[in-house]
């Protein structure tokens, strides 16, 4: 076991930089340092901005020296997942029909971060056109590696950014989630990451799989940096359909009031018989919610359809809408694409009208279950894995039908969900919990994280990089 994961928490970092205690350059450079040592072997950049981050982490250090200090990102180390338009750069999904896209503006969310003040590291890894499952040796870069493991998977398709996070490569990264491409590389990698309620962080700029339910989002080590990223990030944007104009609340004062007197409902049925998982994670889960109760929470049990239900829904929709965002060039550009992709995308030509429309109807219809079990409790409480992180080299091509997909269920409804590291696998892998709230309640999902992740004390254990 590592004691030390090289670089502070953002929000160490940020008292720090605040206090003129720690320079940004020093932090970026520790970040280069840590890219340059440990990338090669882990895969979780595919471009680094070496100049352009120590240039931006002079001027930032400039601004703050001088009183201007933007907020708690300022100076902050961040790496973007390879969907975000970043003008003067490609954006390529990972495929070779995007190798040569450069968009002519940012996305809403680069512009965000870049206002906060922070110090983009470079561009991260994904699964191409960010289709989840297992890993593609087929694509445009070749698959990010898990810090813990580097046999083992990261999940995706946020797969650079739960490395890099989680090897200390950057503070924070940008991910995007539309079946748990921001919540499985979370969990598979030891860290936190928040999928907001769909129409909370704006999509303008961000590569869809998915038209109703993609969603942006922050992965980082803690849930209290998850929320002071997602300040940042979140907030209505016409250039996106999908956003929301709806007041954004203080994610980061309500953090440490505790979690006496809330109420959470444990979902176990999903992983306990719906799915036979293994005894560590069924343990590990039920941990989290005995640690809450331990703070004076009142817990209590779910039930919903089985899994199986919202997995054949997702099945449905999911392929269905990435065919249909990308049936064009899979008609004039099949050759570019990887075949596990392309076969995977490919699922959603046979999906006809009259099986989507049904599956939005059982859709309605498991979004009621969900808001009848959210009306009796503040947060519910399930895994955010099934199983333990699969060989890198897992080439099953379709993954999803072997195992139900745990992250969906939840894509499906729109609803708010933070991943927290839960506990650990015999081997020493991470397991990671799903926490679900009300529609809008960002806050009080990240509260009853932040509450656990205190308690816990899970995240003093680093991957031993060495």
């Amino acid at each position: 076991m590592n004691e030390d994961r090289g670089v502070p928490t953002i929000a160490e970092a940020a008292r720090q930089i605040k206090a003129g205690i720690l320079s940004p350059v020093a932090l970026v450079e520790a970040c280069l340092a840590r890219i340059e040592k440990y990338d090669p072997t882990l895969n979780a950049f595919h471009t680094v901005f070496t100049e352009e981050a120590k240039l931006a982490a002079k001027e930032a250090e400039k601004e703050i020296e001088s009183g201007n200090y933007r907020g708690p990102l300022h100076g902050i180390p961040i790496g973007l997942k390879d969907v975000f338009y970043l003008k003067g750069y490609k954006t390529t999904s990972n495929s070779r029909v995007m190798q040569d896209f450069e968009a002519d503006e940012d996305a809403a969310v680069i512009t965000k971060l870049r206002d906060a003040g922070a110090i983009f590291m470079g561009q991260l890894n994904t699964y191409e056109f960010t289709f989840g499952g297992r890993p593609t040796f087929d694509a445009l870069y070749p698959p990010a590696r898990n810090p813990w493991d580097i046999s083992r998977s990261t999940g995706g398709s946020s797969s650079g950014s739960g490395s890099a996070v989680a090897a200390g490569m950057c503070l924070g990264a940008l991910g995007s989630d539309a079946g748990g491409s921001i919540r499985t590389p979370s969990a598979f990698c030891g860290i936190a990451g928040m999928k907001a309620t769909f129409g909370r962080v704006s999509a303008f700029g961000d590569l869809p799989l998915s038209f109703s339910f993609d969603c942006v989002g922050p992965m980082t080590w803690t849930s209290e940096d998850s929320a002071l990223m997602l300040q940042i990030l979140a907030g209505y944007d016409e250039r996106d359909p999908g956003s929301v104009e709806t007041p954004v609340p203080d994610y980061v004062s309500s953090l440490n009031e505790g979690v006496r007197g809330l109420k959470v409902g444990m979902l176990r049925h999903f992983y306990s018989s719906d799915y036979d998982a293994p005894e560590e994670i069924v343990s590990a889960i039920d941990g989290v919610g005995e640690t809450l109760r331990e703070l004076g929470a009142t817990v209590g049990e779910v039930n919903l359809s089985p899994l199986i239900d919202w997995h054949a829904v997702g099945r449905v929709i999911l392929p269905a809408e990435a065919y249909a965002i990308h049936e064009e060039n899979l008609q004039d550009r099949w050759e570019e694409f990887g075949p596990l992709a392309r076969n995977r995308m490919m699922l959603g030509s046979l999906v006809r009208a009259v099986d989507y429309i049904q599956a939005q109807r059982r859709r309605t219809e498991l979004l009621a279950e969900i808001e009848g079990a959210l009306s009796e409790y503040d947060v519910i409480i399930t895994t955010a894995m099934l199983t333990p992180q699969p060989p890198l080299d897992d080439k099953a091509p379709f993954p999803f039908l072997d195992v139900p997909m745990i992250a969906v269920p939840f894509n499906l409804t729109l609803h708010p969900v933070q991943t927290v590291r839960a506990g650990f696998f015999e081997d020493g892998m991470p397991i990671g919990a799903q926490i679900v709230g009300r529609n809008w309640q960002e806050t009080t999902v990240l509260r009853v994280a932040h509450s656990f992740e205190k308690q816990a004390g899970l995240l003093k254990r680093f991957p031993n990089l060495d």
